[in-house]
């Protein structure tokens, strides 16, 4: 008796979960496949399109592939976006956090950047960039490289028709795009447009998680980690010197950010910053939220440490002491300088809570001993790397340089100041969108111009309050390398303006 042979065909991923589970052949018909149907069976279907691809991408660590080792302006577009990503991966993404954990460029990036055209656009426009940074530091950029401009061009372009969609996963992909086009408009010293970038950024992220629909249809984990990237992007909004509160539509109170529960003990530096991030995130919006009510209701507490029954920052300092307590003495390098940069970032924090926004500027005077803290940190930081060591490429993240600004503006103790300038200019080039050379230019002039009507300074009683200055904001033209200040003299009492002074630095 002849055998028939079974035709050859390939095997199909297809049909109901109960063929599948029964292991029988499904004609896929739908509502109800044939084999169902014939046994009164319940027909139920799997989609994979109800899957968010970017959601798989994210939470399946898949190795990366090696690229080749050269960017070439090739026709070929697989070979320049390939080594685009091999040149990210390894010289940009891993610095682009300085000493914080890069996960969020050195994993999530690329692996969303290989499925993703908006992110494969951006990533390949910023690798452009970069080696053009890295091949003449000292001089920069005169002119876009035609790669960087083409690929940033095509990023802006295919992220546009993913925001039609208006789903989770198109905004996803729109928020970390966006953090892309942050670094590529820092990279270039233009910080107007990252200021831009960074504000559009922020609102688009709150309003999102504001939305009580979409809580329940992205992850946790997911969310927490790019609430992490723009609550870190909505502090260097709040502090940088460029301010226009009016134009910032996250200070809205339906987004601000909920103070995070304080573990007794942080169980790393990593969980450490994050919760201490979240703290002044909240803390920030609640105080210039209440700036804007003061403004309509006239009496409005605008110090939002008064409004709670606990400090978070000093819950924060007591589970980061412990922490520090029992794990110091195993702290990798890394480890042991963002525990530094977090107690410099703690103590500034605590200074401006305390002090809230609408004090007199005398009232800084009291925290001299926390400001001679923060320059003993500092020279912790700043003493190990010479200029030549330093890359050129910015970090995403603020660092020591908004800190020692902040001594250099605040403290009139004038060692103190003068130390603080010092370490402000042996400090890296550039943090997120905060300019070592224009913090430093800036800091000088208002040394100069209050120590210039007080005669001989030799402790900050000697600064009279009449003669100090309080930055309003600042206009910054970073193709002429000047930034006029916009600063102003209060009355005595702190009560009302006295006079509004205009200057221009270069730097």
């Amino acid at each position: 008796m002849s055998t028939v042979k079974r035709k050859w065909a390939p095997k199909t991923r297809g049909g109901c979960s109960t063929c599948k589970s029964r292991h029988i052949r499904c004609d896929k018909l739908e509502p109800c496949c044939t084999p169902c149907q014939k046994s009164s069976r319940n027909c139920a279907y799997t989609s994979n399109s109800e899957l968010d691809p970017l959601k798989v991408v994210l939470f399946r660590h898949r190795p990366i592939t090696p690229f080749p080792n050269r960017i070439s302006e090739s026709p070929s577009q697989t070979n320049v976006e390939a080594r685009a990503f091999d040149f990210f991966r390894t010289k940009v993404a891993g610095n682009l956090s300085g000493v914080f954990d890069p996960s969020f460029w050195t994993v999530d990036i690329l692996q969303v950047a290989q499925q993703e055209e908006p992110i494969r656009h951006a990533v390949v426009a910023l690798a452009s960039l970069s080696e053009h940074l890295l091949d003449d530091p000292k001089n920069g950029l005169e002119t876009l490289p035609r790669l960087a401009l083409y690929q940033h061009t095509e990023a802006i372009s295919k992220l546009k028709q993913k925001m039609h969609a208006e789903n989770d996963a198109s905004i996803q992909i729109v928020l970390m795009t966006c953090a892309i086009f942050v670094c590529f408009e820092m990279f270039q010293s233009n910080f107007e447009a990252a200021l831009v970038h960074m504000t559009n950024g922020v609102y688009v992220f709150y309003n999102w998680v504001s939305n009580d629909t979409c809580s329940t249809r992205h992850p946790r984990e997911f969310t927490a980690q790019l609430e992490a990237i723009f609550g870190r992007l909505m502090l260097q909004i709040i502090l940088f010197i460029d301010t226009k509160p009016h134009e910032w539509k996250f200070i809205n109170p339906a987004f601000t950010p909920a103070l995070p529960l304080v573990t007794p003990m942080f169980r790393s530096v990593d969980e450490a910053r994050d919760c201490l991030d979240r703290c002044t995130c909240s803390l920030y919006h609640r105080m210039i939220s209440s700036q804007f009510r003061e403004l309509e209701e006239h009496e409005v507490d605008t110090n939002p440490l008064s409004q709670l029954t606990t400090n978070p920052l000093d819950e924060w300092e007591m589970s980061f002491e412990s922490f520090m307590t029992k794990e110091s003495g195993n702290l990798s390098p890394r480890e042991q300088k963002v525990a530094v940069l977090l107690e410099i970032q703690h103590i500034t924090a605590t200074i401006l809570g305390t002090a809230g926004p609408s004090s007199e500027e005398t009232i800084f005077d009291c925290f001299e001993e926390e400001f001679s803290r923060i320059i003993e940190l500092a020279y912790l930081l700043t003493a190990d790397a010479s200029e030549e060591q330093r890359s050129p490429i910015p970090t995403f993240d603020m660092g020591i340089l908004p800190h020692l600004y902040f001594v250099a503006s605040r403290c009139r103790h004038p060692l103190l100041r003068r130390k603080a300038l010092e370490l402000l200019r042996r400090g890296p080039r550039q943090e997120g969108i905060w300019s070592r050379d224009m913090l430093a230019g800036i800091g000088e002039r208002i040394m100069g111009m209050e120590e210039k009507l007080c005669g001989s300074v030799e402790s900050s009683m000697d600064i009279k309050a009449s003669a100090r200055l309080t930055v309003i904001n600042a206009s910054i033209d970073s193709t002429r390398g000047t930034v006029v200040l916009h600063c102003c003299r209060q009355e005595a009492g702190g009560c009302g303006v006295r006079d509004v002074i205009h200057e221009l630095v270069a730097y």
